[in-house]
């Protein structure tokens, strides 16, 4: 017989669920007046996440919106494609400066107590631009902080890279959250019969 502790040891092990909570975001500012091809920041996580969509201020027309990915700093790696990782490429059609264009993007996580950092660029076409300020600027939440920023001419900063410069739009993000599920009765049965099952098989192989 398996005694009460083994059951709830069992429970445990076998109950740990990640599932995303509520769509939540964090915003900076649209009402920039300067511009050019993308933005780097960074992001300090304090609940892992995971980035579903973001809202950008670009110029109207259809433009091609590419995300990327650093551990660490942005800071010494402007111009090195090689150090980033790109994790989504969208279309979207731009609404034009100071309104909001929402950007569906491949679904990418951060993890909790590391700092990253993310550009966000427009690849195509050329003309097009996305909006940013001047300045520095910090915005915080309870689930993560964004210091901001650089901007970018041309990919990767081939037409330039200018210090000082705030990205202007919305993170909408999901917080990863861990939840206990108690097993139904008849699945602790199930383990019951199972666990017995499996020790005699090792004494037998043995």
């Amino acid at each position: 017989m398996l005694g009460s502790n083994t059951f709830t040891m069992l429970a445990i092990a076998l109950s740990l669920a990640a599932l995303p909570a509520a769509a939540t975001s964090i915003t900076t500012t649209f009402t920039g007046t300067n511009g050019f091809s993308g933005n780097m920041f960074s992001a300090t996580i304090s609940k892992s996440l995971t980035i579903t969509s973001l809202d950008v201020d670009v110029t109207s027309g259809a433009e091609t919106i590419l995300v990327y990915e650093k551990t660490g700093t942005y800071v010494g790696f402007e111009t090195s494609p090689s150090a980033w990782t790109l994790e989504s490429s969208s279309t979207a059609t731009g609404l034009g400066e100071g309104l909001s264009t929402t950007v569906a993007v491949t679904p990418f996580s951060l993890l909790a107590g590391n700092t990253y950092s993310l550009y966000i660029t427009i690849s195509a076409p050329a003309s097009a631009t996305m909006f940013y300020s001047n300045g520095d600027s910090t915005y915080s939440n309870a689930d993560l902080s964004l210091a901001l920023g650089e901007g970018l001419g041309g990919l990767f900063g081939t037409s330039g890279v200018f210090p000082s410069r705030t990205w202007n739009g919305t993170i909408n993000y999901s917080v990863i959250t861990t939840t206990a599920v108690v097993p139904e009765p008849a699945s602790l049965a199930l383990l019951a019969l199972a666990v017995p099952a499996f020790w005699l098989l090792r004494r037998r192989l043995n």
